[in-house]
């Protein structure tokens, strides 16, 4: 099927006026009514959908383009119809180069990603094919409609439904399948992903013949391509201090090097992290890395909470760290990451509306070490290549600072060799850096 480049560009110009006049009236809605939060997430689901059909309608491919799109007048010469040499390439070094250019440009780089659920990773086609295969299939149209969520509690049902799709373990190997496309497309080399198996284990299913089908998979696909995965195991807030503990023991018995530690997820304000203290004490006593989700729907002290009382070695989300400078001051001090996820964080709602008002830029001149991540890339439409590129777009990042979070990100990891790591994503930022006619001002290894 093709289009004319007149109607492309239509488009754009379309999706351009409507989220300039979705964020306008976004900004007038009031912060202290009940009716708020889902009118602040249906705009900004519907702000996501708009900008991915805009980068998808710059990514075509255009088929014989006019001379006048491919270069300046200056770059190329026209004989009998003929080009006589290519054209330049864009380039980035210029004052004002295009968005499609730095976001082909971000989409190249290497990255690492560590704050990431499994299950939210999962393609739609994926989970067409297991609700196919388990007895129960579903239209296209009907998985659209779940993840057509308008709230918070509608974001949750759409992370149960992913869950439900799987019913045997070695449907698990679909889910790291999935989670391998996603890291491909955005050049993810190295991730730390969340697993969250309180819901199977309660379905019947074995957590050990579980980790056996993950970790089979993660060594199959870094024996593909070198990509590497290892896992954080979910002692969720949601089924209590007990649970987490029972799901602590059990990866105390496991002795694969894929599983490296545990992370407290779930609903905050349910639980908050100092009744998970002991639970985080016996983690550390044994060997495991440990973060906790904190300040995304609670107040300061619940970070501060989760780096003194349960001591994690990092913090998903702390928007609300902005609030207290002495905690600031402490995580800087005691090199504690804060794991960032603008577009969770604006579609969440609790302290951050807009990608503009996002605490990152903040913590980021502050010299807080910090990594950029999805958190739920397919329910929210995201993903890591467009949380860069918002960034530079909302945010005043430049492209040498955000190669610089890319640095910051491969030392925020749990990677046993941090610096052979970042060595080698240097070398392909400078390869990558060159193809963009780019001299980035690398930083200086840690």
């Amino acid at each position: 099927m093709s289009s004319k480049l007149k109607e492309i560009l239509n488009r754009i110009a379309i999706i351009d006026r409507d989220v300039t006049e979705l964020n306008r009236l976004k900004s007038r809605l009031p912060a202290d009514r009940p009716y708020s939060p889902s009118l602040q997430l249906s705009f900004d689901k519907q702000i996501n959908n708009l900008l991915n059909e805009r980068i998808a309608l710059m990514d075509l491919e255009l088929i014989k383009p006019p001379s006048w799109l491919l270069t300046k007048k200056d770059d190329f010469e026209i004989i009998s119809g003929d080009v006589s040499k290519e054209p330049k390439p864009e380039s980035l070094s210029g004052d004002r180069p295009s968005e499609q250019l730095v976001l082909d440009f971000l989409r190249a780089l290497p990255k690492t990603e560590i704050h990431l659920h499994l299950e939210a990773c999962v393609s739609k086609k994926t989970l067409k094919f297991l609700y196919e295969k388990n007895g129960n299939p579903l239209t296209e149209e009907e998985i659209e409609e779940k993840f057509n969520f308008k709230d918070l509690m509608g974001f949750i049902q759409v992370f149960f439904f992913v869950q439900s799709s799987v019913k045997e373990p070695g449907d698990l190997a679909y889910l790291i399948e999935s989670l391998h496309d996603y890291l491909k497309a955005n050049n993810i080399v190295y991730s730390e992903v969340f697993f969250a198996p309180s819901k199977f284990i309660q379905n019947g299913l074995d957590f050990d013949e579980m980790v056996e089908v993950m970790v089979r998979k993660i060594r199959e696909i870094k024996n593909i391509d070198g990509t590497e995965i290892r896992i954080l195991v979910d002692v969720s807030r949601s089924f209590g201090p007990e649970n987490a503990m029972n799901n602590l023991n059990r990866v105390l018995k496991v002795r694969h090097p894929e599983i490296i530690g545990i992370g407290l997820g779930g609903a905050e304000l349910m639980g908050p992290a100092k009744d998970y203290a002991e639970v985080f004490q016996v983690a550390r006593e044994s060997g495991l890395r440990t973060v906790a989700h904190s300040g995304e729907d609670d107040g300061p002290w619940a970070i501060w909470d989760a780096v003194r009382l349960c001591k994690a070695e990092r913090v998903g989300h702390a928007t609300s760290a902005i609030q207290d400078p002495e905690l600031v001051k402490y995580m800087k001090d005691n090199h504690i990451p804060i794991e960032i996820c603008v577009t969770s964080n604006v579609f969440t709602g609790k302290y951050v509306r807009k990608e503009q008002n996002h605490p990152v830029r903040y913590y980021y001149d502050q010299g807080l070490p910090l990594s950029i991540n999805t958190d739920d890339p397919v329910i929210f439409n995201v993903n890591l290549t467009y949380e860069y590129f918002k960034l530079y777009r909302f945010l005043d990042f430049s492209l040498d600072e955000i190669i610089d979070l890319i640095k910051q990100g491969v030392f925020a990891t749990f990677h046993p060799e941090k610096e052979k790591l970042w060595t080698r994503i240097e070398a392909e930022i400078r390869k990558v850096s060159e193809n963009f006619d780019y001299q980035p001002k690398l930083p200086v290894l840690a």
